[in-house]
């Protein structure tokens, strides 16, 4: 007999009550709906200023309204039917605040096996609870939010062994007696919920195990999501357009007919062709270029796919003047450990809300999502919550070792668990482990086991999961029910975006670096490109070195990168100008080449060098103290610090790598951002050259800045 291991909400116990079928539909089969969520974000928007603004009451009206303007305009509410309620919805705040309620924690979270709840608003001094409503007050809603609120009584005794003094609803939409629905919670009343809850989840297991005698729809449930489906006769396949997807191992399967009008559209949905196939078809005309992930025989998909071939089923149906039912077989074996986690993150970090927006977005989507947020916006904060709320076996992974111990610390930091460490020669597995792309597929065997039993994975910078050893790590996760993937930069240079989608699904959330200036959450770069004289005669003789011994003296990128940019005296001269005007600033220059480094640190006095081959003492001790300003100017390849090494002291960046791409272009800059006490300005200086490819390139990074809408100055050497 199947039982039902997942814990229940308030809303869906509710559900069930209301209309068992459409629990079945919606967390049995799955079946996926489009749902009008216009209400529920602007409850989010209200809810999300009010937690804001308490507990602490620090912010002002002035900075509540600005987040309301940013929320709302986040959720495009002017566009929706709500389009006339902007100035309802903020008094509501405004009603919130001026209730001045004593508040020592919000969206206080409780987790059992059996159940889960956030609590809005606990006075846990005075013992009290309470929930704010957007909704309009009536008397069926009262009845409802009166039981509900007796739910958190019990939930609230069973946490603590204390019975609330108060329980209460605040309608936002009211000022006076209208707007408060206070009750005393008795000991009766918990053992009347206690009760409710455990025949739910009982009734909820029969109809697991006997679907067949399931009731129809209560056409009088307004809220039901399958209003759709209530006047269907499920046996016209002239009406009707049924799929099932079984979702085993780390792929899709659709049971179901698939015509050769829509084969032919999902094998060109789920395909595209190599960034680079006319250079492949001119030295191979019969290569194949184009990557497909859609096998027809077996009508499969890689799982980061789910989201879209949903749409895709939808929209084809509706094509065919038919209603979709697709009903999702999920074969996966679920890891069932419960992580224990705290009701809130344990370093006091507060959520900014677009940190909460991100993780609403994702915990409600389909288990598969990108988050592509600027760098400096909080990435690794977002996703030890996401951990928190979900308090399952996870795996973090990292292609940095210095990511490795940063991720670890972060997590034992507001977790307050033990972190394991697979990497840099640890293999320490526990139930939040981080681990290196590299350690994982050098042994991939070895950790087969384990990662068998991954819940929830979360791939750090997935803008490389494009690259095979991630997706060959996202093959072997195969009862891995969600994955996260983290960004600031959703795309790849060598198009291979796709490959990406495959392994960690769509992006679900997106708010990019310039917004977060806007906000006053990072700094704003003053960006430099800096142009130099190179005398003709130097240029000749650096041209005819580039081009002695290649064939017919073409062009050859690496001899001239080895002497226009690694042995260029003049352009290295300029490094050494712009390092010597912040000799008092945290300066960070990034080169491609080890050698390039070496002879910068020999050029620039009291300036240390990391680079791939850097022992870990010596790395660590360097980054260390860099990080507390003992150390003023270090040099490391821009493998090592284009992406997730934090250095929030850092005041300077120096490009000097003459690298074209955008990615590592965007996410260089992004060390840069990040605010601290005491840093006033952030300084990103690249150099604007003009000899063969690499003047290109130094337009491509230009270019790269001015479409993530940056401003950038031009400057001579001389004007600096």
């Amino acid at each position: 007999m199947l039982s039902y291991k997942r814990p229940t909400s308030f809303s869906q116990s509710s559900m069930f009550e209301t209309c068992p079928r459409s629990w079945y539909y919606k967390y049995i089969l799955k079946i996926p709906v489009v749902e009008d969520l216009v209400y529920a974000h602007r409850g989010n928007v209200v809810h999300h200023c009010l937690e804001e603004y308490y507990p602490e009451k620090t912010k002002n009206v002035k900075e509540i309204k600005k987040m309301f303007e940013a929320e709302w305009n986040r959720y495009n509410l002017s566009e929706s039917k709500l389009q006339g309620k902007k100035d309802e919805t903020w008094l509501m705040i405004l009603n919130g605040i001026n209730l001045d309620l004593n508040v020592t924690s919000t969206e206080l979270k409780i987790y059992y096996p059996d159940v889960v709840s956030y609590l809005d608003v606990v006075d846990s001094k005075n013992n009290e609870i309470y929930d704010w409503k957007s909704s309009t007050r009536s008397a069926e809603n009262e009845h409802s939010y009166t039981f509900q609120l007796m739910y958190y009584a019990w939930l609230y005794h069973r946490k603590f062994n204390i019975l609330p003094n108060k329980v209460g609803v605040y309608y936002l939409k009211y000022n006076g007696s209208k707007s408060k629905l206070f009750k005393i919670p008795t000991m009766e009343d918990v053992k009347k919920v206690e009760k409710w809850h455990y025949n739910i989840r009982t009734r909820m297991e029969y109809y697991m195990n006997n679907p067949e005698e399931l009731p129809e729809f209560n056409t009088d449930y307004f809220f039901s999501p399958y209003k759709h489906l209530w006047n269907i006769n499920h046996k016209n396949p002239e009406v009707l357009h049924n799929y099932v997807i079984e979702l085993e191992n780390s792929y899709l399967r659709i049971k179901g007919n698939i015509d050769e009008f829509l084969n032919k559209h999902i094998t060109t949905k789920f395909s595209y062709e190599k960034k680079d196939k006319y250079f492949i078809k001119k030295h191979y005309p019969n290569a194949n270029t184009t990557i497909c992930f859609w096998n027809s025989q077996k009508q499969q998909l890689p799982i980061g796919f789910y989201n879209r071939i949903l749409k895709t089923l939808h929209d084809y149906a509706q094509y065919r003047n038919k209603t979709a039912v697709i009903e999702i077989n999920d074969k996966r074996n679920y890891d069932d450990t419960i992580i224990q986690t705290p009701e809130q993150l344990l370093s006091g970090l507060k959520l900014r809300p677009y940190q909460k927006n991100a993780i609403e977005s994702y915990i409600n989507n389909n288990g598969y999502g990108m988050l592509e947020i600027g760098t400096g916006g909080g990435k690794s904060l977002i996703a030890a919550e996401i951990t928190r709320r979900l308090s399952v076996k996870t795996l973090f992974v990292v292609d940095k070792k210095e990511l490795l111990y940063q991720m670890k610390e972060t997590y034992e930091q507001n977790l307050g668990v033990s972190v394991g460490v697979i990497g840099d020669g640890k293999c320490d597995v526990k139930d939040v482990t981080v681990a290196t792309i590299q350690t994982l597929m050098k042994n991939i065997k070895l950790y087969e086991e384990y990662l068998n039993k991954v819940r929830f994975c979360i791939i750090d910078e997935c803008h490389k999961a494009a690259a095979k050893s991630y997706y060959k790590l996202g093959r072997k996760l195969n009862n891995c029910e969600r994955i996260l993937g983290i960004t600031g930069t959703a795309y790849r240079d060598d198009g291979n975006d796709m490959m990406i989608h495959a392994t960690a699904g769509d992006v679900v959330y997106r708010l990019d670096s310039k917004t977060l200036i806007q906000d006053g959450f990072l700094q704003r770069p003053e960006i430099t490109f800096v142009s130099y004289d190179l005398p003709e005669h130097v240029k000749n003789e650096l041209e005819e070195k580039a081009s002695k011994g290649t064939i017919n003296e073409e062009k050859d990128y690496i001899k001239y990168y080895e002497q226009f940019v690694k042995n260029d005296v003049v352009r290295n001269n300029v490094i050494h100008t712009i390092t010597r005007k912040h000799y008092n600033d945290n300066v960070l220059i990034v080169v491609k080449l080890v050698e390039h480094g070496k002879y910068l640190e020999s050029l620039i006095e009291g300036s240390k060098y990391i680079h791939g081959s850097t022992n870990k003492t010596d790395r660590d001790t360097i980054l260390q103290e860099f990080k507390n300003g003992q150390q003023k100017t270090v040099i490391s390849t821009i493998s090592i610090f284009a992406e997730g090494v934090n250095i929030p002291s850092l005041d300077v960046v120096i490009n000097a790598s003459a690298n074209a791409g955008f990615v590592k272009t965007i996410q260089l800059l992004g060390r840069v951002l990040r605010k601290n006490a005491g840093k006033n300005a952030a300084y990103y200086y690249d150099l604007d050259d003009t000899i063969n490819f690499f003047k290109y390139a130094s337009y491509k990074r230009m270019k790269a800045f001015r479409k993530e809408g940056h401003s950038i100055v031009k400057k001579h050497v001389t004007e600096l």
